[in-house]
């Protein structure tokens, strides 16, 4: 392909929840985005059905947050419990709202997030979305990458470019081939039988939230989803042939426990090799990678799917702003070294909480009919601040969420601010601010933010666009320091004056 102006800012490998997210995300920045899905139809069965507060608000970025509230399940917590049903570990999700502005834990089906995404994809300007289509070959030239792809049905080739490619297609990803990069195994890996149940009626005698079953003999995992959904997964044992317990006789044997063919039709099963594993490059040249295609994470904290949308809540807004010409290296390098720590962070902890459940086997081969005390894992909810990245690395606050306040007007913060940074301050530094072409919330106006700036211990804020704090100014000395942070920062998301690639 001969090099000319990209047609696409940004080309996404990829239409899952991940790639759904980010193409909305750099959408609303006003980025030209083409997609490419290797499936033609949206996959209307159960796969992820578990995600966070800060999850969520990602989602109240996209403007779909509302829609899933109705559909989704608030989720009470997970238990561990031993095959005498003692319980090794309690983990409560609190009902109340987070500092994020939402609950903790959602149980969801994947299908209605997607539709969702996808509806709000519809409406949108400079989108182009060809499902059925599979990208077979990336070519970085230095300022562009020219992509080709084949219609799976039709055989048809075709050829497009894009100012950079993001691959959020998935373990086996095409965009990771291309670069050469090489997955290192963190040291979980196991089979497991995935069941999804579509209950006849209502059955109070199941629990409400999830149980982890350290079962000696095959540990188990049982899940409350929404509506009359509920999962069950099946350790492997090393010797047992994937198909063969995948027989609807052998399901029903290892259900009969909890439930019979006469109390629910089996909507779907699966054997997964659950692995924990981080891409050693995220970023080469212009080719990224996002979501599965990264890291792999253990199902045990539910926070797989998370990790990719807390991915490209990072990433778009970077993107935004190399393709303005107003972002280099440096900042594309900051979303590896801000995000892979963070992600790790949460792949270890589902590693620690799976190993819960795996040293019961071990216990067992060893003749033994429970856990020692010294097994019992105290598990803490874990809220990762950033890795090294953007901002100075001695202020304290760097990298840790901004809450989500109700503003004076009843709003959300994040309605009024929406994906863009702003500066929280109080009412004596607004005057240094009028020209930093940024959002400013003073606390004059918004006295909600007193308590946050008081507990930050901060006379100003800087916060990125994906919430996180750049940089904090504790007193006037700190002003300078402040606004060049803000020059290097603030995002030109709208400028009517900046076209994207399909403008020019």
């Amino acid at each position: 392909m001969s090099i000319h102006s990209p047609e696409f800012d940004v080309a996404i490998i990829g239409l899952g929840p991940t790639g759904a997210t980010l193409a909305n995300l750099l959408c609303g920045l006003n980025l030209s985005v083409l997609v490419l899905e290797r499936e033609a139809d949206l996959y209307d069965l159960p796969r992820a059905v578990h995600f966070d507060d800060e999850t969520m608000r990602i989602f109240q970025w996209v403007g779909i947050a509302e829609e899933l509230a109705q559909q989704a399940f608030i989720n009470r917590g997970m238990r561990f419990i031993d095959a005498q049903e003692n319980v090794l570990l309690d983990w409560p999700r609190p009902t109340a709202m987070t500092s994020n502005g939402w609950h903790a834990s959602y149980r969801f089906h994947q299908p209605d997030l997607e539709r969702a995404l996808r509806t709000k994809l519809t409406a949108r300007h400079d989108v182009e979305i060809r499902l059925g289509h599979r990208a077979e070959s990336l070519h970085d030239h230095g300022s562009q990458v020219s992509i080709e792809y084949r219609n799976g049905s039709t055989g048809e080739a075709g050829k497009t470019s894009s100012r950079y490619v993001v691959g959020c297609d998935g373990a086996r990803s095409v965009v990771r081939r291309a670069m050469n990069a090489d997955m290192e195994n963190l040291g979980f890996e196991q089979r497991w039988l995935v069941v999804d149940l579509l209950l006849r009626k209502e059955m109070p005698a199941l629990a409400d939230r999830t149980i982890q079953f350290c079962d000696p003999v095959r540990p188990a995992t049982y899940c409350r989803n929404v509506g009359l959904r509920r999962r069950w997964e099946f350790a492997l044992l090393d010797d047992e042939d994937s198909s063969v317990m995948m027989d609807k006789a052998n399901i029903w044997k290892m259900l009969r426990r909890w439930i019979t063919r006469d109390d629910a039709i089996l909507e779907r099963s699966a054997v997964y090799t659950f692995k924990s594993a981080v891409a050693e490059t995220w970023r080469t040249g212009r080719l990224i990678l996002a979501g599965d295609s990264a890291h792999l994470t253990p199902p045990f904290m539910g926070q797989g799917m998370c990790a990719g949308i807390r991915d490209v809540a990072n990433l778009a807004w970077k993107l935004d702003r190399c393709c303005r010409g107003r972002g280099g290296e440096a900042l594309l390098d900051s979303y590896q070294s801000e995000r892979k720590s963070n992600a790790i962070e949460y792949i270890e902890t589902a590693m620690k909480l799976g190993a819960l459940i795996n040293k019961m086997r071990q216990s067992w081969s060893q003749k033994s009919t429970s856990a020692p005390e010294d097994d019992v894992i105290e598990f803490r909810e874990i809220h990762p601040r950033l890795g090294h990245g953007l901002g100075r690395s001695d202020d304290a606050q760097r990298g840790q969420l901004f809450p989500q306040t109700r503003l004076s007007n009843g709003q959300r913060l994040d309605d009024s601010v929406g994906y863009r940074p702003f500066a929280a301050i109080d009412g004596d530094c607004e005057q240094a601010l009028i020209n930093s072409g940024i959002a400013v919330l003073n606390t004059r106006t918004e006295p909600g933010l007193i308590p946050v700036l008081e507990e930050l211990g901060a006379k100003m804020v800087l916060v990125r666009p994906d919430k996180r704090i750049l940089g904090t100014a504790k007193n006037l000395n700190d002003l300078k320091d402040f606004l060049e942070l803000i020059a290097s920062t603030a995002t030109c998301a709208g400028d009517p004056a900046v076209q994207s690639s399909r403008g020019n």
